[in-house]
């Protein structure tokens, strides 16, 4: 019977760059040795480091190539309030080209490499060359893409459907970069977890435990284990 991969404990998943986000930018880029000109690869940032913080100029794009970070803001209570979690291969930081400030408050969530795109840099590549514009383009219609279909699936869903479709989720995200496997690592808290999809911990910690109950899953602890996932994608709905 298949289980929790005891290797998930000593390896940290990263992103080969054919599989990034701007890989079809960074590859021909890399062989006529101009990629250093817009892009800083793979900076490292300790868990809980901020990588920027809320309203400081936006200057940057961030992707990830291994660990991973959250978006939040603080509420007037002092409070966080997160609004998404970045993995390998993701792009942070587009939601801030109009207002040329940051948005959001990044963290990382573990130990975390990164590659840093000049902005302004990059607009320029924009300008000259169709096949820049074009991944932009696109990157910008995804991220507006996914961030609407997550708003109206949260709010319509109950709280077992809106845990399960994030495990599923996360579960395609990592698949779509090239780790097909079923055992995932939570790199976020159950705290944050319950703060993302707007639950509370008891909730969250209650259908992990059912899920455990039903065969769906098997959770130890931040690593979870895909065991019928025809039942977590119809839970989900």
């Amino acid at each position: 019977m298949q289980t929790i991969n005891k290797n998930l404990r000593s390896k940290s998943y990263s992103v080969p760059c054919e599989l990034c986000s701007i890989g079809s930018l960074c590859l021909p880029m890399l062989l006529n040795n101009t990629l250093e000109t817009i892009l800083e690869r793979k900076k490292s940032y300790s868990k809980n480091e901020l990588l920027v913080t809320k309203n400081t100029e936006f200057t940057k794009l961030y992707i990830i190539h291994s660990g991973a970070v959250k978006t939040y803001v603080t509420t007037p209570d002092n409070k966080e309030q997160i609004n998404g979690f970045y993995l390998p291969g993701d792009i942070v930081g587009l939601d801030s080209i109009s207002t040329k400030l940051y948005n959001n408050n990044i963290k990382a969530l573990t130990n975390t490499l990164v590659c840093e795109l000049k902005y302004n840099e990059l607009m320029a590549l924009v300008e000259s060359k169709e096949c820049v514009r074009n991944m932009v383009f696109r990157l910008l219609s995804t991220d507006i893409y996914n961030y609407q279909k997550l708003v109206l699936f949260y709010s319509q869903k109950k709280a077992e459907e809106r845990l399960a479709y994030f495990i599923y989720s996360l579960y395609k995200r990592y698949q779509n970069r090239g780790h097909s496997s079923s055992n995932i690592k939570l790199s976020m808290s159950r705290s944050d977890i319950a703060n993302y999809l707007g639950l509370t911990i008891e909730t969250v910690s209650r259908i992990f435990s059912k899920l455990q109950e039903q065969d769906i899953l098997e959770v130890k602890g931040r690593y979870v284990f895909i065991k019928n996932l025809n039942a977590l994608i119809s839970l989900g709905n």
